[in-house]
């Protein structure tokens, strides 16, 4: 048996696993982060929202996507899609405000509330640059509560070319240093946190003893730099020497749950949360019984797929009735989300911002009878603006008004106004998969079909 001390706690190695002996936060580390007021409310505010959080997804969770969701929910963490370091560093570099504001600008109807903005690189310098950007904004364009690094993601594009993403769970030591770089260029005012995977199939684990043991080493090197103490683990390995695609990744890999779970309760003093097949409110709080060192469930595609069925979520995981601030209606949600659409328009034109806010709303009535048809209806006020252009003429409908009149003609009042109390937990039983950990909701693989279809024709 070995003991080693590092930053928070007292460990104990054994050749049956990990103990740890909790000693309480390194005295740099208390006076360091106890003496910053503004990363002290921001950390408050994380760690309260983190118990449910919608996981950053390319092309899905942008501004549209999270400021629709907020509208659902005021108390769930949101990530956002992953900006790539060093072109956020370029931009700034080369002074262009109106790309920067692309990467970073957040919904200006209403306050984002809990987010986190998520970075992608492996360079310090450039990670720092940005984090300063992020943390930094005079003008008040956005206000991120956390910053995330990418250590998960599984795209050549990203974990093979970009040697980032999943690829730096090999490198540790860097993400150690990178999650310094990012801390200090963000004037040590926000939170850093970290999402990874289980592991890599780099190492070629024999067993899943030998797999934990190498997380283990992962995010006990990560956290003995005194900056990061919160990790969001997708619990499956990132396959990076297969031609998998991203979207393999998240589906061919079993999930092991169970090392997240043992992680959570041998690391007490870290904040764990789970990632990976997780589709519905009853699920997250399964995952809490399961584990209730768990600090946070984190959902991806089934938010995605299916937002509405998490409308229950500040009543359910965050014990919260208050309801001044969400929405009472599908309809009263296209009503407001409407007016989000108007303003992002009349700011950066129709052209540009329609079919990305349309977007946010595909998967609204996942379920509902004639919902593909409200589907088909969003398409074509979407591609609207550049018919109009085409032909020499544009019209002055606001598009909040093309939004609620598809509604109208394509669903029916019941569906429109039923409040969010009809999701009782006994309708929580419908989503529930009743198979293993890694089968899939009907609204996921629904989702993930169009979104197939999507690609393909891209492609085309």
């Amino acid at each position: 048996m070995a003991c080693i001390f590092r930053g928070q706690a007292f460990v104990m190695r054994t050749n049956s696993g990990v103990s740890l002996h909790r000693i309480g936060a390194t005295k740099s580390q208390i006076v360091e982060q106890s003496s910053n007021d503004k990363y002290n409310e921001k950390l408050a505010t994380l760690n309260h929202a983190q118990t449910l959080s919608l996981a950053p997804m390319m092309e899905y969770t942008d501004r549209h996507f999270r400021h629709m969701l907020r509208l659902i929910t005021k108390n769930t963490l949101l990530y956002s899609e992953m900006v790539a370091a060093n072109a956020l560093a370029w931009e700034m570099q080369e002074d262009d405000d109106h790309q920067v504001r692309r990467f970073l600008s957040q919904g200006q109807m209403a306050s984002e509330g809990a987010s986190v903005l998520q970075l992608g690189g492996s360079d310090p310098v450039q990670l720092g640059l940005a984090s300063s950007k992020v943390a930094m904004d005079e003008e008040g364009r956005w206000d991120y509560t956390a910053i995330n690094l990418n250590c998960g993601c599984p795209s050549p594009k990203v974990a093979g070319k970009g040697c980032f993403g999943a690829a730096l769970m090999k490198e540790p030591t860097l993400v150690r240093d990178l999650t310094r770089a990012m801390y200090e260029g963000s004037a040590k005012e926000m939170p850093i946190t970290v999402k990874c995977r289980i592991g890599t199939d780099d190492d070629n684990f024999e067993d899943d003893s030998a797999l934990y043991s190498s997380l283990c080493n992962f995010v006990d090197t990560v956290a003995s730099g005194g900056v990061v103490d919160n990790f969001q683990v997708h619990a499956r390995i990132a396959v990076l020497n297969r031609n998998l695609s991203p979207a393999q990744n998240r589906s061919v890999p079993p999930l092991k749950y169970e090392l997240v779970h043992r992680l959570a309760r041998e690391f007490p003093e870290l904040k764990i949360s789970i990632n990976g097949g997780v589709d519905s409110i009853y699920e997250v709080q399964e995952q809490f019984e399961r584990c209730p060192e768990l600090a946070g469930a984190m959902v991806g595609r089934a938010l995605a797929a299916s937002p509405w069925q998490f409308a229950m979520a500040d009543q359910v995981l965050y014990d919260d009735d208050k309801e001044t601030e969400v929405v009472k209606s599908r309809w009263e949600l296209l009503q407001r989300y409407g007016r989000h659409v108007d303003y992002e328009e009349e700011k950066w034109g129709a052209i540009k911002v329609r079919r990305f806010a349309l977007k946010a709303l595909q998967g609204l009535f996942h379920g509902e009878k004639n919902s593909k048809k409200f589907r088909i209806a969003l398409d074509d006020i979407g591609s609207l603006p550049k018919k109009e252009m085409k032909d020499g003429y544009i019209s002055s409908t606001p598009c909040s008004e093309l939004i609620l009149e598809a509604a109208s003609k394509c669903l029916n009042e019941e569906v429109l106004y039923a409040k969010p109390e009809k999701l009782t937990d006994e309708s929580f039983e419908k989503y529930r998969k009743h198979k293993d950990d890694n089968a899939r909701s009907v609204a996921v693989k629904e989702w993930q079909e169009r979104r197939q279809r999507e690609e393909q024709k891209q492609t085309a």
